[in-house]
């Protein structure tokens, strides 16, 4: 027998950056698809899952449909099109990486394939849970134009072309969505004062753990609760944690697509690209280990410093 309300999706849609990790596809209770079973008062299969793309949801989250769900909530996509890879190429120095052939790629997917594994997901849905209300939910645009981790090297083209990708990724789920006859959520508007690096942050930027990084945090998640509550035609302003439910988890088994990683500037690739790029590669190794250290100090500080610094030198000649 299944459950009124089932939650399908990515890292997004398990709780990823909300809360800790319970399972190998995260789902942490403060996610929000918990929330959302909160407010509304419906028992909650929680089958969102750290990695996943369409193609894994078809396989592992599917299951939990039937003809007794009433509400459906849905986040995915971004695995699809590669959006972590590009995040692990944009984040590298420019010494390291051109992330432009790997963002190429990317708007290639969206713009050929997207569309139709995201129609043939919603069908899926559709049949093997006629009566229920579907939300499908689109992703905030990262940053704001400023990165200001320590350890990440993302340049103004690179965000740019991020922001880019993010708000095509939404038009197209979008489009999708409605020709579907489900309700579309856009968090972008209510995600736009609060991005990377904002006074008020929505969004982790480069976090630990790894896998949290690029993903709502608490405020993000209840931000997203609140928008998929009014998807569902309920007042998501005032969610209702007092209502008690039931949440049971799917399968456990991690989807695909991989996860954030730091750039590792010790690398072959980090310190050749040093030395093709007219940089000593033994004070990049120096600078590293300082940067890297655990312990957060002056010195730590000026070396992080120092290597944002060079990667702009770099970018600045690259340009030229």
């Amino acid at each position: 027998m299944s459950l009124p309300y089932v939650a399908l999706g990515d890292s997004y849609a398990a709780g990823v950056g909300g809360g800790a990790r319970r399972s190998e596809c995260w789902r942490a209770v403060e996610g929000y698809p918990v929330s959302v079973a909160h407010s509304l008062g419906l028992d909650l299969a929680y089958q969102g899952c750290l990695g996943a793309t369409i193609g894994n949801v078809e396989r592992d989250q599917v299951e939990a449909l039937g003809v007794e769900t009433t509400h459906v909530s849905l986040t995915i996509g971004g695995n699809d099109v590669g959006f972590t890879p590009v995040l692990i190429e944009a984040a590298k120095p420019s010494w390291m990486s051109d992330s432009d052939p790997l963002i190429d790629d990317a708007f290639a997917i969206l713009r050929t394939e997207l569309q139709e594994r995201l129609a043939g997901l919603l069908a899926t849905i559709s049949a093997r849970a006629p009566d229920a209300q579907v939300v499908v939910t689109a992703y905030p645009v990262l940053f704001n134009g400023e990165d200001c981790n320590a350890l990440t090297f993302f340049s103004p083209h690179e965000m740019g072309r991020i922001k880019e990708g993010v708000n095509e990724l939404a038009a197209v789920i979008g489009a999708v969505t409605r020709d579907a006859g489900a309700a579309f959520v856009d968090p972008r508007a209510a995600f736009a004062d609060h991005a990377i690096c904002d006074g008020e942050e929505w969004l982790n930027g480069a976090s630990w753990p790894p896998e949290e990084s690029f993903h709502p945090n608490p405020a993000g998640h209840a931000a997203y609760a609140r928008l998929v509550t009014t998807g569902f035609g309920e007042v998501g302003d005032e969610l209702k944690p007092e209502r008690d439910v039931r949440i049971v988890e799917g399968r456990a088994r991690r989807g695909d697509a991989p996860t954030f990683r730091l750039p590792d500037l010790l690398s072959r690739q980090s310190l050749d690209g040093a030395r093709r790029h007219g940089l000593d590669p033994d004070h990049i190794a120096d600078l590293a280990r300082q940067a890297e250290h655990p312990a957060i100090g002056p010195d730590t500080t000026a070396a992080r410093e120092a290597l944002q610094d060079l990667d702009r030198d770099v970018r600045t000649r690259l340009e030229e």
